[in-house]
């Protein structure tokens, strides 16, 4: 506060402590009115304009003897600093009494304030300008029904192709932009958010930049002082969505599938129309009691409903799947599967809705009903399979050794036979033997008779083959092993009957599944090739060779477990011989080739220790004839033909014959009837000493009699080894199992005899070998 007086030199007379703190001058620094102009009002024309205000307040106040509010006026303080002061003025006598309010620190902060809410501006305006969405604010005032807006994005012009004139004209020109067929609608809306000054919330199509697209409004109203409201709100783009939406409910269409609610507070189920047509309720009815939709539920699965809708209710879980029978009209039955979850909570979190969609899946259930019924009788086939060979394979094994001791005892009684022509007793005692003999074979003939049928075959998928094999594997071995089947694009045919592949793909994968360790067990993949794949170029380790120009179809089955070796590679498809010790009984792989050969299918291994097993299997794509060809087919003698007469004594005369039997005795015999003819004959029963023989003088030999079945080298490879010799020798087989053969072609062979063989018998077909290297087919 200063105190001056009126007169003209208008000394000053008072100043508080206040002023001093505040401003810096003393009395002594202003002694006057006009001292404190200079040092105040530095700028000589703002001091002129404050001082002619000055006087003028205090002439008004004489006048009127009133007291008028304060002016704001700017001043220098004595540090040289502008401050912002209200000045006010009343009299007292002669003197007045003037006094200052300080608003610098009031200003400053109205300014820093000033700052921060136009920084704050310009944020939210570069927020509403680059986001997606478009913002706006709608104001309605006092007194009137329809809302104008007062501000509008770029983005949100942009969706409706408005013009920022546009925008802050008519406010039914925005509206113009809603398609025709939702604009009462909208309208309505709007008016009734703007009546009841409550959010507003709306979807509606829009029609701008030459295209149709669905947008979402959400505002929030607020109340301003002079009684306006103000929506602030986003205008968003849902075309996208309400695409998507489209596309969903055409699929839950397709999926036969269909959308429901239950309210838990009004115990109250609502169901989409589709379900309502559906199930056979009433024109209009979309809900029901939740206590009445439980009675829909099949009485064998209501126990298991109740128990998952319940864990939902109290919210125990978040989501549940189920599948049950549900009745709908007429009383028919089908199957559900529901996809539920909690959908609404209370502030509590408690869960007050759940919601979901449910899919009528009647028709593949009843598929997999088929389709598991299917496959226990694959099963329940393959079991018999199984075991029809397994005693096939026994049977034949049984069959080939009483063979080999019948030919002993044959063969002696034959030689016997030319050394007791003039004995007639002795002849009568050695025809009971030869007619024994001969009853024996035909019991051996009959127990060999236990072979595999031939059974039907047709056109099968061979991706339907492979998946409904694996499944035969069972769950708990295709999880551990992580066996997968991979298909090709396509079709595979194959012709086949689906027992006999079964077997293939079970036996070759349980071993690929056996190949692993139980700390790291063999991960297993089944692959069809491609059509049109080529096979291996060479021999296969079991079958036989595709023959020229026949369509196959391959595929794999692969293991990371730990290989196989050259010398089980040798010997896996020969009887009897496994690697699994008691728990295998060394005919799976026997009967997998069996039933390749039946087939004309071939098997390729590859395989190298530490390294894994592929193996590749080719089979028929389309029928095929079972009868080989003739040009390579050698004659099979007919264990009955011949079985009586005597052989030429001088028939094989001049000729040398090698036998080899792994029996030495079949051996013996064999050779005595070929000496009892006249030819040198040599037994061994060793394949590869017999095979080192031929090597070291094969023009010595006429001919070769081999066994078939023999430890280390088959008569087969022996007879390769014989006939690739120069000159060829051609080889007459002797076999107790001649259908382990096959169908293919054998053009190793000269001729093929069944045990027990007639002295006959063999020095025919030794005699027909030795001089043609092939017997005539027309006998």
């Amino acid at each position: 506060m200063v105190v001056h007086e009126l007169n003209e030199g208008a000394a000053a007379r008072f100043i508080n402590p206040s002023f001093t703190a505040t401003f810096g001058y003393t009395l002594a620094d202003v002694p006057s009115v006009a001292a404190w102009a200079e040092r105040a009002y530095p700028d000589s024309d703002y001091r002129r304009e404050v001082m002619a205000r000055w006087w003028d307040e205090i002439t008004t106040r004489q006048a009127t003897s009133t007291v008028a509010p304060p002016g704001e006026y700017r001043i220098i303080d004595k540090a040289g600093r502008p401050r912002d002061v209200l000045i006010g003025f009343a009299l007292q006598g002669d003197l007045v009494i003037v006094t200052f309010q300080d608003l610098t620190p009031t200003r400053v902060a109205e300014a820093a304030l000033e700052a921060e809410r136009r920084e704050n501006e310009q944020t939210a305006f570069a927020l509403t300008e680059n986001m997606p969405a478009g913002a706006y604010t709608m104001v309605l005032r006092p007194g009137a029904e329809l809302a104008e807006f007062a501000f509008v994005s770029k983005q949100f012009l942009y969706m409706l192709e408005l013009t920022p004139e546009e925008a802050a004209g008519d406010p039914m020109t925005g509206f113009s932009r809603v398609h025709p067929e939702d604009r009462p609608r909208w309208l309505e809306i709007n008016a009734e958010a703007f009546a009841r000054r409550q959010p507003f919330s709306g979807e509606a199509r829009i029609v701008a930049n030459g295209e149709t697209r669905w947008i979402r409004a959400e505002s929030v109203p607020r109340e301003l002082d002079d009684g306006s409201v103000i929506w602030e709100g986003i205008l968003v783009d849902i075309d996208d969505l309400k695409r998507t939406e489209q596309k969903l409910t055409t699929v839950l269409e397709a999926a036969r599938a269909y959308t429901w609610r239950r309210d838990l507070s009004a115990r109250r189920s609502e169901f989409d129309s589709d379900w309502a047509a559906f199930a056979g309720h009433r024109p209009g009815e979309r809900d029901m009691p939740s206590d009445e939709w439980i009675l829909t539920v099949h009485p064998e699965d209501v126990a298991q409903v109740r128990a998952a809708v319940a864990a939902l209710e109290v919210g125990a879980v978040e989501r549940q799947i189920l599948t049950y029978r549900r009745r709908i009209r007429g009383g028919e039955w089908i199957w559900l599967q529901v996809h539920a979850g909690v959908s609404a909570r209370d502030a509590d979190g408690i869960p007050t809705a759940l919601s979901g969609v449910g899919f009528d899946i009647t028709a593949e259930m009843t598929a997999r009903a088929r389709a598991q019924e299917e496959q226990a009788q694959l099963r329940e086939e393959l079991q018999r399979a199984q075991q029809r060979d397994t005693v096939a394979q026994v049977a034949g094994g049984v069959a080939h050794d009483l063979n080999n001791l019948i030919a002993v005892v044959a063969g002696t009684a034959e030689i016997l036979e030319l050394q007791a022509l003039d004995q007639p007793r002795l002849l009568d005692g050695l025809g009971r033997i030869r007619r024994s003999v001969a009853m024996a074979r035909d019991l051996i003939s009959e127990l060999g008779g236990l072979v595999r049928p031939d059974l039907p075959r047709k056109a099968h998928d061979l991706g339907k083959l492979l998946r409904d094999a694996v499944e035969l594997l069972g769950q708990r071995r295709i999880v551990r092993h992580a066996v997968r089947v991979q298909l090709s694009d396509g079709p595979s045919p194959v012709w086949a009957n689906p027992t006999e592949v079964a077997q293939v793909i079970v036996n070759l994968a349980l071993n690929a599944c056996d190949a692993g360790t139980p700390e790291r067990p063999a991960k297993v993949t089944l692959t069809s090739l491609p059509a049109g794949t080529a096979a291996p170029a060479r021999a296969p380790d079991a079958g036989v060779v595709p023959p020229a120009g026949t369509e196959m179809a391959l595929f794999t089955i692969s293991d990371t477990g730990a290989g196989i070796t050259e010398e089980v590679r040798a010997r896996m498809f020969r009887p009897n011989f496994t690697t699994k010790g008691k728990s295998g009984t060394g005919l799976g792989l026997l009967i997998v080739s069996t039933i390749l050969q039946a087939n004309r299918a071939a098997l390729w291994v590859d395989s190298a220790p530490g390294q894994g097993s592929t193996m590749t299997v080719a089979w028929p794509a389309a029928a095929f004839d079972t009868a080989p060809g003739v040009a390579d087919t050698p004659r099979q003698v007919d264990a009955a033909a011949h079985s009586d007469g005597i052989a030429p004594a001088e028939l094989l005369r001049g000729l040398q014959v090698l036998v080899v039997d792994d029996l030495a005795d079949v051996a013996e015999v064999l050779a005595e009837m070929l000496e009892a003819a006249g030819a040198v004959a040599v037994a061994v029963s060793d394949p590869g000493e017999a095979a080192e023989v031929l090597a070291e003088a094969p023009g010595v030999w006429s001919a070769l009699v081999s066994d078939l079945h023999m430890e280390g080298l088959d008569g087969r490879a022996l007879a390769r080894h014989a006939v690739s010799l120069s000159p060829p020798v051609p080889t007459v087989l002797v076999t107790a199992r001649p259908e382990t053969l096959g169908d293919g072609p054998k053009p190793e062979f000269s001729a093929i005899l069944s045990k027990p063989v007639t002295a006959v018998q063999l020095v025919r077909a030794v005699h027909d070998a030795s001089g043609s290297g092939r017997i005539d087919t027309d006998g």
